[in-house]
């Protein structure tokens, strides 16, 4: 058969090597040799990577979120320049394009990727389940010497926020009905930018108690630091660095916010989510309608939430004694002294929510009443 007549899956398929795969990308390019050296170099680079890690070097196993984030971060460690890297990082992701739009491959983990900063803070290490049930841990140990940090820590881990994000939340971003936090974040000059991202159940409880037990309103921060001051930026660090000394890690061992949000990545990627779904959980989308953009992801946010949710239930499992939903089964369970008819709260309590947040009391009305 004429090779100009071949089927492309004879040609090239997810088995092929990234440098066959760019040679035979180079035929509908119009590169010059010293661009297609240098996507070459960059390519083998990736390619020797792959082998270290025990692969062999083709374009199947060279589509996984998990990999490519160590391979980025190894590049760091390694002390490879931002702008080397970013430029690495692309040249890869315009190969893994070209054979997603072909339909060789499903994903390009490389666009969903990103290169940490030059100013950023050391980059974490990625934590494994076991890790996360150790954090959870962390987070009830801390609990029980009043540090109450368990809402942004959860934050991080279950949304993949940056820093300024999760500091920025407000208790209106949180829509009790349907379970997700709502992040709006208009920029001066700049289309309005929307994250609409789910919440697993348990969680969602623990925000619910969260804002009744502080009295919050609508217009209050969500978060707050040790002190109980509304969280600040760099605060951050402090909160995640207390869950650090109190299991003891150090060195490598320690994690940053931004290692939670690689964190979450990694674990939906290796449960099976495209890397589309992934880089909506982590990425920030143009829109200024809350119910056309829920239409719009329906299918991933979803997605987002059945794992999530599955996650929960591991790290909630993980715990010994009394586990959030319990507590705050507690907190709002009525006296057993008490009639159906009658409320588990205080009239002042009630007074006093009904101005501060009356959408949370009206949805606490209903699932009482049910």
């Amino acid at each position: 058969m004429n090779e100009e007549f071949q089927p492309l899956g004879d040609i090239i398929n997810s088995k092929t090597t990234l440098s066959q795969a760019l040679l035979f990308m180079k035929e509908h390019r119009y590169w010059s040799e010293t661009t297609f050296d240098s996507y070459q170099f960059d390519v083998k680079l990736f390619e020797a990577y792959l082998v270290n890690q025990g692969l062999e070097p083709t374009l199947e196993n060279g589509q996984h979120l998990s990999l490519v984030n160590k391979w980025i971060v190894q590049q760091k460690e390694n002390g490879v320049a931002y702008k080397t890297t970013m430029r690495r990082v692309a040249a890869l992701s315009s190969l893994y394009s070209f054979y997603t739009d072909l339909g060789i491959v499903q994903t390009n983990a490389f666009k969903a990727s990103s290169v940490p900063g030059e100013h950023v803070e050391p980059h974490s290490r990625t934590l494994e389940m076991d890790d996360l049930k150790k954090v959870y841990r962390a987070i009830e140990g801390l609990e029980k010497e009043a540090i109450f940090i368990g809402v942004p820590i959860k934050l991080l881990l279950f949304t993949g926020f940056r820093n300024h994000a999760i500091t920025k939340l407000k208790v209106e971003n949180i829509n009790w009905e349907e379970g997700l936090i709502v992040y709006n974040q208009k920029i001066r000059n700049t289309k309005n930018k929307m994250q609409v991202l789910p919440l697993p159940p348990l969680f969602m409880e623990e925000l619910q108690k969260h804002v009744i037990e502080r009295g919050l309103t609508n217009d209050d921060p969500l978060c707050y630091g040790i002190k109980g001051l509304p969280l600040k930026n760099k605060q951050l660090n402090a909160l995640v660095n207390k869950v650090n000394d109190y299991l003891n890690w150090s060195g490598e061992e320690r994690v940053t916010p931004h290692g939670f949000r690689y964190t979450i990545a990694t674990l939906l990627d290796e449960r099976g989510l495209s890397v589309e779904t992934i880089k909506y959980l982590l990425g920030h989308s143009s829109g200024t309608n809350v119910d056309l953009y829920l239409r719009r992801n329906k299918r991933k946010i979803q997605q987002i939430k059945d794992e999530l949710t599955k996650i929960e239930e591991e790290l909630e499992g993980s715990l010994k004694g009394v586990t959030q939903s319990e507590d705050l089964e507690k907190f709002t369970k009525q006296d057993s002294n008490k009639t159906k008819t009658e409320l588990p709260y205080s009239e002042e309590f009630i007074l006093r929510l009904s101005i501060s947040n009356p959408e949370l009391l009206e949805k606490l009305m209903m699932e009482h009443y049910q």
